[in-house]
């Protein structure tokens, strides 16, 4: 609640002026809102709480799974291989080891994009001594791993922690702070993700970011991106292939 009433004490003053009237009974307005809707909060809070039980539950199967995978996957695969026919075997080897290629390269490249983004939210939010500057680096991480949108989010919920307990100009410092990743991010750190798996044009990866948003929420959003490369490094696979038997 302090860092509401710093957030309405800015607002009041230069140079958004906004009439104190505006801002009478807020924090008594929402919590009358919450107390209509508590049973409706409820609800959404249990219907959470089961949701993260099946993802922390599909998190350890994919632990368990990952364990054989690394340990046996090339068998696996190789057997998986054997049992198709023996015309399609060998599109099956092509297609697959481009695959997996791009898909480690993409693995390697967005976590060293989002490791660097979180080092640097981090370092800076510490420098200017902004509260939660620990998490607010690990939300940087996470956001990361969704291209173009992911990380100017994050650091608009740092630049409103920074508003709401450093001021205005702190927050100006976070927002510039934006602008400087963004371009660290996108002329450097993707271009090298993007070479250590497939090129994609930036129109294609805007596209499956907000197609995958769309169709599956946030997930959808990490997964459209490595999901169109490896679909696309496949297809370019199997058709050098083919151009090269004829």
């Amino acid at each position: 609640m302090a860092g509401i009433d710093r957030i309405e004490r800015r607002l009041e003053e230069p140079p958004f002026r906004l009439p104190p009237e505006a801002f009478d009974d807020l924090q008594s307005r929402i919590g009358k809102l919450l107390s209509s809707h508590r049973s409706t909060l409820i609800s959404t809070a249990l219907s959470g709480a089961s949701r993260l039980v099946e993802v922390l539950t599909v998190l350890a199967l994919a632990l368990f799974c990952a364990v054989f995978f690394t340990h046996s996957g090339d068998r696996q695969w190789q057997w998986l291989c054997d049992q198709l026919p023996v015309a399609a075997r060998q599109r099956c080897t092509v297609g697959g080891a481009a695959a997996w290629r791009t898909f480690t390269g993409y693995t390697h490249g967005i976590l060293l994009v989002a490791g660097t983004n979180a080092v640097l939210v981090g370092i800076a939010l510490f420098a200017l001594g902004v509260p939660l500057a620990v998490p607010l680096a690990l939300l940087e991480f996470v956001a990361a791993f969704i291209p173009l949108i992911g990380s100017p989010i994050a650091l608009g919920v740092a630049a409103v922690v920074a508003l709401a307990t450093k001021g205005p100009l702190i927050a100006l410092l976070v927002v510039a702070l934006v602008v400087v990743i963004g371009q660290i991010e996108g002329h450097l750190l993707h271009p090298i993700v993007m070479s250590w798996a497939v090129r994609l044009h930036p129109v294609v990866v805007a596209l499956a970011v907000v197609g995958g948003a769309v169709a599956a929420g946030a997930v959808g959003a990490v997964v459209a991106v490595p999901l169109v490369a490896v679909a696309w490094s496949v297809y370019q696979a199997l058709r050098s292939r083919t151009a090269d038997v004829v």
